[in-house]
């Protein structure tokens, strides 16, 4: 049976301060939310995936959230619960046997805390399974010292029954904070608390922007690539995906392409995943191939639709073909390959001042840097 989970980006952000919605706030050039779709998306598939949004919310912003799931997205209500019975409503709950629920303010979730829950829950033995953490600080009350063993504090996601959950869960007099809060005093209930994970962050303030900022610095990766090709004549060469009048063409056993082959060659060492040779040996099947075509099947390979790019840096070295008035097309298609804003790319053209087969004309190279985050 398939698990069904719901992310609220519904809420107000009153504590975040000014008008800007935490949420859409910009991190890495992708909003707080989309971090967090991109991390839970490593667990849960599009088709199962709802997302639950406010009343005030551009095309542009909707647009970027739709690539995350395959269902329409769902307008929030005024508070946490009828933001999720809204969207309870509009999902066939028959088709799951599970309920997860995430806050979208939560941008650094792991894999492994989701695969904790999900481990958990099918054991059959709980109806909930909720992360958590231990107090570790001194724990005051009225300026006096109680016991924090008492106590813990609560994280997201959290995971369902859903029979028993759409069972006895029902609106309280109270604000709910967590969604385990509808189930936790019913009778013949059993949640199992687990560990949660200190770095599960809820972006609450502007302060912990800086906090999650310094998680993502730790989490990036850098990746190189370099590529050379003869140079023959011809009447055309590809470059960046897109094909430039030239009185010389690359000499491959596909179409040549030197930053795309580069690039891919970063991709691939940014994700640990070998090099362009492992996956495209010189066989009959791949002459004259795309190199786009080439760099499509890299990007199901690494799952680019959940990496984050924080900028791709290249390098094109030829003599005789000179490039600058085609550096804004190559960037712009660049830009449409890897789904990343243009301005996260860098074109660079240099000569060899008539030194060696760069500086003769006998080849074309080029150097790629890629730093992302996955």
């Amino acid at each position: 049976m398939k698990i069904v989970c719901i992310v609220l980006g519904s809420g107000s952000s009153t504590r975040f301060g000014g008008i800007e919605s935490k949420l859409f706030y910009k991190v890495k050039n992708h909003s707080i939310l989309e971090h967090t779709l991109k991390n839970i998306s490593k667990s849960i598939s599009k088709d199962c995936l709802y997302i639950t949004i406010p009343k005030k919310i551009t095309k542009k912003e909707k647009s970027a959230l739709s690539k995350y799931t395959e269902n329409a997205l769902i307008l929030g209500g005024s508070t946490r619960y009828k933001s999720l019975k809204n969207a309870i409503n509009c999902i066939d709950m028959t088709k799951y046997k599970y309920l997860m629920i995430h806050d979208a303010a939560r941008p650094n979730t792991s894999v492994a805390l989701v695969t904790k829950l999900i481990d958990n829950i099918k054991k059959n033995k709980y109806d909930a399974v909720v992360p958590a953490l231990q107090i570790i600080d001194t724990l005051k009350k009225d300026n006096k010292t109680v016991n924090r063993n008492l106590y813990k504090t609560s994280q997201t996601p959290q995971i369902f029954k859903i029979k028993e959950f759409l069972n006895y869960s029902k609106e309280r007099n109270i604000i709910t904070t967590d969604d385990v809060q509808l189930i936790e005093n019913i009778k013949n209930i059993k949640i199992k608390y687990i560990d949660g994970d200190f770095e599960n962050l809820k972006i609450t303030t502007k302060n912990d922007i800086n906090v999650f900022k310094k998680y993502l610095f730790y989490k990036s990766k850098i990746g190189n690539g370099f590529d050379i090709h003869k140079l023959g004549k011809g009447n055309y060469i590809s470059i960046g995906g897109i094909k430039i009048k030239s009185n010389y063409r690359a000499i491959g056993h596909s179409d040549g392409d030197v930053v795309l082959h580069s690039l891919i060659d970063a991709l691939l060492g940014a994700n640990a995943k070998g090099d362009i040779g492992k996956f495209f040996p010189p066989l009959k099947k791949y002459k004259n191939i795309s190199s786009i075509e080439l760099l499509n099947k890299i990007k199901r390979i690494i799952d680019l639709d959940n990496i984050v790019i924080i900028n791709l840096d290249i390098t094109v070295i030829c003599q005789k073909i000179r490039l600058e008035k085609y550096k804004a097309a190559i960037k712009n298609n660049l830009s449409k390959l890897l789904k990343c804003n243009k301005d996260l790319i860098n074109i660079k053209a240099k000569t060899a001042d008539n030194v060696g087969i760069f500086g003769k004309s006998e080849a074309i190279g080029c150097w790629a840097t890629i730093n992302l985050i996955n």
